[in-house]
């Protein structure tokens, strides 16, 4: 239990420390010295930086798997899931650092010498899996291309989250979210079922 709790701190000040200053920027002398602790129990964890970010890579994409089973499971439409969905992630993007963090690692990746979750691609195929299923519901127009809007729904939001970041750290993420929604929305759902 103790050592668990100790690794999550790890993981946690090394996220802190990644988001602000990226891969290049953190030493983990910094990380040890933050919380207290001596190399070589940072170093039980994780031998390497390079291990250390690829853990809290690895956890973003799986923390993002959960989102979607759950967020899905909680809407009868899943085109709503979709939508909060989007929004639960752009608040994690202005609030959390571990997604944030994951987010510059995952771009600075050819800095890393270890394999990282492909980018993307995940989320790409869920979100085309909700679709296909929405459509099996009635919930999407069946003339709709799933795999086209899934690509066109996660290429908008790293874009807009990009942008986000550069323009106002990410403070008006939840307006782009919601125009994109507003254009977005009708394409998907059935004529006359647009909330």
């Amino acid at each position: 239990m103790r050592g668990e709790a100790t690794r999550e701190r790890i993981l946690e000040a090394a996220a802190r420390a990644f988001d602000r200053r990226g891969y290049l920027g953190v030493n983990l002398n910094d990380v040890v010295q933050e919380l207290g602790l001596t190399k070589g129990a940072l170093y039980h964890f994780f031998p390497t930086k390079e291990r250390l970010a690829a853990e809290i890579v690895r956890r973003h994409f799986a923390a993002w798997e959960r989102l979607a089973s759950r967020v899905a499971g909680e809407h009868d439409n899943l085109v709503d899931a979709l939508i909060d969905m989007s929004y639960r992630v752009g608040r994690g993007y202005q609030t959390d650092s571990f997604t944030r963090a994951a987010t510059r690692l995952s771009n600075e990746r050819n800095l890393i010498r270890i394999d990282l979750p492909a980018p993307f691609v995940g989320w790409i195929e869920r979100v085309t899996q909700l679709l296909e299923r929405a459509k099996t519901r009635g919930q999407v127009r069946t003339g709709v291309d799933s795999a086209a809007a899934a690509q066109l729904m996660v290429s908008f939001f790293y874009g807009a989250q990009a942008v986000s970041q550069a323009l106002s750290e990410r403070q008006d993420l939840l307006d782009r979210l919601e125009t994109f929604w507003e254009l977005m929305e009708p394409s998907l759902r059935p004529s006359g079922r647009v909330p």
